[in-house]
């Protein structure tokens, strides 16, 4: 009779754990959702920032500043044309890591240290992804928004 009770118990626990989880992680998120123009948001000094990013024929992700804030340094460190984002990768179906190049990458560079901070990546919706720099970006308030899909 124990048994009979344990092994109803482990199917609805199955049933539960299946049931609650989200169907959408399970589907494989394009590389191409990343193409178009995105505003950044969520960190002071870069807010409103926009970077269009693109794919090469061989896959590769790159993208560059499109339009600049008012923040001072900024101003003093970056120009449109110049590259943002240098890298995105996929880590599961659905999370990617992205490698956005430092403000004033070649002052860094003088000094040896390293000049891209990565992030963990994923959609919160088609139009907006979280970044963060732990285990949960689609609950970060640090997001790329996108304004163009060309």
């Amino acid at each position: 009779m124990n048994s009979l009770k344990f092994g109803s118990l482990f199917i609805l626990l199955i049933f539960f754990l299946i049931s609650s989880c989200e169907s959408g992680n399970f589907s494989k998120t394009p590389i191409n959702q990343f193409e178009g123009t995105w505003e950044l948001k969520g960190r002071d000094i870069f807010n409103k920032i926009q970077v269009k990013i693109s794919i090469d024929e061989n896959d590769k992700v790159f993208g560059e500043v499109v339009k600049l804030n008012d923040n001072k340094y900024v101003q003093l460190f970056l120009s449109k044309g110049d590259p943002w984002v240098t890298s995105i990768t996929r880590s599961s179906n659905y999370e990617f890591k992205l490698s956005e190049k430092k403000i004033a990458a070649p002052l860094f560079a003088q000094y040896e240290n390293s000049t891209t901070k990565t992030w963990n990546v994923v959609f919160k919706n088609k139009n907006c992804f979280g970044i963060s720099e732990g285990k949960s970006p689609d609950k970060s308030s640090i997001e790329y928004c996108r304004v163009d899909k060309r």
